[in-house]
């Protein structure tokens, strides 16, 4: 079974130019939370690889696992109850490994967050301004007025309006897309190699959420972010990342590039998640939900995660877990179908995601 996502672990060829630099090397990542219920496995074996200027989207439902990858990189877990293994190399680094001291260093530095609720991320008693400049204090040692000016070059660049005013203002004065700009503006404000966006547009209205997308491809082209962004949203996923990879019971279950993965898709998952997504001319047409609901992390099942919903479910998915199958170059599966599919051009997936 592989447990490598690289192209050399999985047998697939390097990308045109030889192989990829890698900012972030993610192995074997596992971790577990203690709770009244039961050992929860949120992300068992994870592994991924991250180049700099790269984005990458984690798909998936609530409860795959995707948020607590994120906050492993940065150290965040709670470390009471919490256990975590398996690597996660930033720029050499071993996170898992460093001080507390060490990882604080790094958190704004190299690597920065974007959270998913603005409203709880920012704190209600400073202002957007104080904030701002409390991070370029902490990180860069400034000055007061140089930390001012940069605090307003760093609003401008997020092109939020009136920079002034939002300054001065307490986040519960500003409207949640301005939040939104000012959490991206803390986020670049020491001027990170690795940005994580959480959901940053979950709880803005469509027409805010296309302006902030808009935004965070813009910057990441600018500056030469790597970026790892989680989504729910299909669409989404396609408008700002290069790569893909689907999370699903604490596992990476489909890694491919974003046009790969939405030409072919290799997992019944990631089928499943294209149906139920809203699409371009589909005025009049019923999407087609997932039936059941995600599984018990206090209690995976011993094979493939995804049996008990998956329509094309057989008596070997239910008994062992499916290796990682290479689909094409670039291209891993982990489904017990998948050589099947390869074998026979009649059950390979054809384009736009359906048998």
């Amino acid at each position: 079974m592989f447990n490598d996502y690289s192209p050399e672990a999985c047998g697939m060829t390097a990308p045109p130019g030889g192989t990829r630099i890698s900012l972030l090397r993610v192995r074997d990542l596992s971790v577990e939370f203690a709770t009244r219920d039961g050992v929860v496995r949120a992300v068992t074996e994870v592994s991924f690889d991250l180049s700099p200027g790269q984005v990458l989207a984690l798909l998936g439902e609530s409860g795959s696992g995707k948020s607590v990858t994120l906050r492993s990189i940065l150290g965040l877990n709670p470390p009471v109850r919490t256990r975590v293994s398996g690597e996660i190399l930033l720029k050499g680094e071993d996170i898992n490994r460093l001080a507390e001291r060490a990882r604080q260093d790094l958190r704004g530095g190299v690597v920065s967050m974007v959270f998913q609720e603005p409203m709880t991320a920012l704190d209600p008693v400073y202002t957007i301004g104080g904030q701002i400049e409390e991070t370029l204090i902490e990180h860069r040692g400034l000055e007061r007025a140089a930390v001012h000016r940069r605090a307003r070059e760093l609003l401008d660049l997020v092109q939020m309006p009136s920079p002034e005013r939002c300054l001065a203002s307490y986040p519960h004065e500003i409207s949640g897309g301005m939040r939104q700009r000012a959490m991206i503006a803390i986020a670049l404000a020491c001027e990170p190699e690795l940005l994580l966006a959480d959901e940053p547009t979950t709880a803005l209205d469509v027409t805010v959420q296309a302006q902030i997308l808009w935004l965070l491809r813009d910057l990441q082209r600018r500056l030469g972010l790597a970026v790892i962004f989680v989504t729910h949203d299909l669409g989404v996923a396609a408008e700002i990342a290069d790569d893909a990879a689907v999370m699903y019971g604490g596992r990476i279950v489909e890694q491919a590039p974003i046009r790969e993965l939405f030409r072919a898709p290799a997992h019944p998952y990631t089928e499943g998640l294209m149906h139920a997504t809203v699409r371009r001319r589909q005025k009049g047409k019923a999407l087609v939900p997932i039936p059941g609901a995600p599984p018990n992390l206090a209690a995976l099942p011993p094979g493939c995660a995804f049996a008990p919903r998956c329509p094309h479910v057989k008596p070997v998915c239910i008994e062992a877990l499916p290796p990682l199958h290479v689909v094409a170059s670039d291209h891993v599966s982990r489904c017990h179908l998948v050589p099947e599919r390869l074998a026979s051009p009649l059950l390979v997936l054809n384009k736009g995601g359906s048998l």
